[in-house]
């Protein structure tokens, strides 16, 4: 056993091992073992309960077939709660993105930053000035979002225009596929209304969605 493997360690490897359960990962409270199913999840969960493991939710689990388990899940939550990222602004590789089109226009439009005399194409202006327009449209996207958490609403940024989301409004935030790579997150309101936060990267989507699910948690405890 490694130094800094768990005490619990030995029983449960073992234990997996006679039952058929694969571990793929664990930490000091967490223990990730294979579950391809749901029923095949449920089944370990009820194996995992003899040696003292609750199950641990993680909503994107069941897609890649895993199921997360832990002795201490208030110290799961807890750890969750501190390493919670900065969701007020997009992340940088995004905030970086309309530079590219400012490159591209400085460098086809003539006067913007090359010598006005070279002999340009019309294929060149077109380009550029398209560049012009990606980076005007770009740049307002991902500049102009941001995000504020405050005690009684949700106060959203988008396009440089302000908007507020009373907390008691929220029924649940949930993520969607929104194609290349990245999702959107969306705020469920009363009567089937939704309120898109925006479309990000898969890390800081779904780090946005746990983070206002922690909040709203929070409130309803409090208010309970």
């Amino acid at each position: 056993m490694g130094k800094r493997d768990p005490a619990w360690l030995p029983e449960a490897r073992e234990f997996c091992r006679s039952s058929g359960i694969k571990i793929v990962g664990w930490g000091p409270d967490l223990l990730t073992v294979e579950a391809k199913s749901d029923e095949r999840a449920k089944e370990i969960a009820s194996q995992m309960e003899r040696l003292g493991f609750q199950v641990v939710k993680n909503e994107d689990n069941p897609e890649a077939g895993l199921l997360d388990l832990s002795k201490n899940p208030q110290a799961i939550a807890d750890k969750l709660a501190t390493q919670q990222k900065d969701v007020s602004r997009r992340h940088w590789d995004e905030q970086i993105e309309p530079l590219i089109w400012a490159l591209g226009s400085l460098l086809l439009v003539p006067g913007l930053f090359a010598n006005p005399a070279r002999n340009w194409r019309p294929v060149d202006l077109a380009l550029g000035l398209l560049c012009v327009a990606l980076f005007l449209w770009d740049g307002a996207r991902m500049w102009g979002w941001r995000l504020s958490i405050a005690a009684d609403e949700v106060r959203i940024r988008r396009y440089f225009r302000w908007a507020t989301i009373p907390w008691e409004q929220i029924r649940s935030v949930e993520n969607v596929d929104a194609g290349r790579g990245r999702e959107a997150v969306v705020v469920r309101l009363p009567t089937h209304r939704s309120e898109r936060l925006g479309s990000f990267g898969v890390p800081f989507a779904r780090n946005l969605r746990d983070r206002l699910r922690m909040e709203i948690a929070q409130r309803r405890g409090s208010a309970a």
